[in-house]
């Protein structure tokens, strides 16, 4: 039961720190500690339902654009000698977006370099494969590649706009259509951050309590399908298909909060009726229904839908 557990001093004033927990407790309105935690774990579990959302656009905004770069440049199409831009200017610095590209990568490879002799104890010279590259790079190479200084003729922007978005553009001009889709891969990454760097995914500027709270967590996941619809329906319908997004908008629920909290309601079972009703209610809701059943004991149970 959460009232063995001793919150203090360990828990809140030393592992978790109250600094840690204030606004929590200003925004949740918790009166007790079991609630205080309870909203802490909630914000856990969010996390947990949205990093597959987010790692599914993160994956697939990059394999998008370096397959298709790829077709277009080569292998290694990142290079400077390859990844051209229309303010060029032969003796002068890169502008800092294009320049941020070039170094994400040349980032990425001494990663892969590093990792492969740590773990293999290689010690002559590396030379990651194309691949290997990619796959570390930061989720920030794909937000500066959208750069306007990319677009122009003979660059890779706009030609190749058409098969790396695949979904219903925001616009039907190939300007804006990038700069949007630049603006909603920061607004992703950024969001990205705040959850893999275990701060509060719930929290900005500006929000008084736990209904703005789900708000603006919704606002985020809906930003997040917008971003993988636009660059394949496909991989949508996927994650439609197997509850990803749903799971993530279920998580994101006051009733989750309340579960949490220790604070749901619990749902005596004796019929195969009563557990038919309960079933439908969590399905209809989207929520996930707890319930108890007594036989040699009282035994008690989560229903998930699917």
């Amino acid at each position: 039961m959460p009232q063995t557990v001793a919150y203090r001093p360990l828990l809140i004033d030393n592992l978790i720190t109250n600094e840690r927990l204030n606004s929590y407790k200003t925004t949740f309105k918790t009166n007790t500690d079991i609630e205080l935690i309870g909203a802490y774990l909630w914000n856990i579990n969010v996390c947990s339902e949205l990093y597959h959302l987010i790692s599914a656009a993160e994956i697939t905004l990059r394999n998008a654009i370096d397959k298709v770069l790829t077709a277009d440049l080569g292998y290694f199409w990142w290079a400077k000698h390859k990844l051209h831009y229309k303010s060029f200017t032969l003796g002068q610095e890169p502008p800092f977006f294009v320049n941020c590209v070039y170094e994400n990568f040349n980032s990425a490879s001494r990663v892969v370099i590093k990792e492969k002799k740590d773990r293999y104890g290689i010690k002559g010279n590396i030379k990651p494969s194309h691949h290997e590259i990619i796959a570390k790079t930061e989720f920030s190479t794909w937000e500066f590649i959208l750069d306007d200084e990319f677009m122009g003729n003979n660059l890779i922007w706009p030609k190749n706009m058409g098969k790396i978005f695949l979904g219903k553009w925001p616009s039907p001009s190939a300007n804006t259509t990038l700069s949007y889709m630049r603006d909603l891969v920061k607004t992703v990454r950024e969001f990205r951050n705040r959850i893999f760097h275990h701060e509060p995914a719930w929290k900005k500027f500006g929000l008084h309590n736990e209904t703005d709270a789900i708000t603006h967590l919704h606002e985020k996941i809906a930003k997040i399908e917008e971003l993988i619809f636009t660059v394949a329906p496909e991989k949508k319908n996927l994650l439609d298909k197997n509850k990803i997004i749903e799971n993530a908008y279920r998580a994101c629920s006051i009733p989750e909060i309340r579960r949490f909290q220790h604070k749901s309601t619990v749902t005596q079972v004796k019929t195969l009726a009563k557990f038919r009703t309960l079933t439908e209610r969590a399905i209809g809701t989207n929520s996930i229904e707890k319930m108890v059943v007594y036989s040699d004991k009282k035994r008690t149970f989560l229903i998930h839908p699917y």
